[in-house]
């Protein structure tokens, strides 16, 4: 019960610092040097960097549920989520790198901070399930590694081409609202 209540101690705080880092990468990876408060940019990074950091998440925990099957019997699956969600704090001084570079010094690659803020994070979780077992194990970090790595990868090949979205979604819109317009319209 002591450990359950330990695990249960600061979930709400965790999870809005992690909100925020994930929202914070999809905003810097879709700014627009040129336009850097766009709004359908800065939507559409919020909604891509959300759904994003879900998907890390659920994946990094299903990997580590797998390979601590006991750990799960013994204090049950709220361990491994307290793992993650411990090792997410990690991403904060990535994200803080990121929203610096991006809207005081005008960078526009910020893919490097993404990248070695999941990879990071993927070890900071190992680290915490062994800090859980009370015993490091090589399976853990190789499983973490490996799903950071295939994030990180497909974070730095899809935002190339999810970039485009936000020119596309405001196109849409004014297209809409162009044929919606009194006096307007295609006819």
């Amino acid at each position: 019960m002591e450990q359950y209540i330990k695990i249960k101690q600061g979930r709400m705080w965790r999870n809005l610092l992690r909100w925020i880092c994930f929202i914070s990468f999809g905003v810097t990876a879709f700014s627009n040097p040129l336009d850097r408060w766009n709004l359908s940019n800065i939507g559409f990074g919020m909604a891509a960097g959300l759904f994003f950091g879900y998907l890390f998440r659920r994946f990094l925990r299903g990997f580590l549920g797998l390979f601590n099957s006991q750990l799960k019997k013994e204090k049950g699956k709220e361990s491994v989520f307290y793992a993650v969600d411990c090792g997410m704090l990690f991403l904060c001084p990535f994200a803080a790198m990121a929203l610096l570079s991006v809207f005081y010094l005008k960078w526009s690659m910020t893919a490097v901070f993404i990248s070695a803020g999941v990879m990071a994070v993927g070890t900071a979780s190992a680290l915490e399930m062994g800090k859980l077992k009370g015993v490091q194990e090589i399976k853990n970090t190789i499983a973490a590694a490996f799903v950071s790595y295939l994030f990180s990868f497909v974070w730095t090949l899809s935002a190339q081409w999810l970039a485009r979205a936000p020119l596309y979604i405001e196109g849409g819109v004014n297209l809409l609202r162009s044929v919606l317009a009194k006096g307007g319209g295609l006819l």
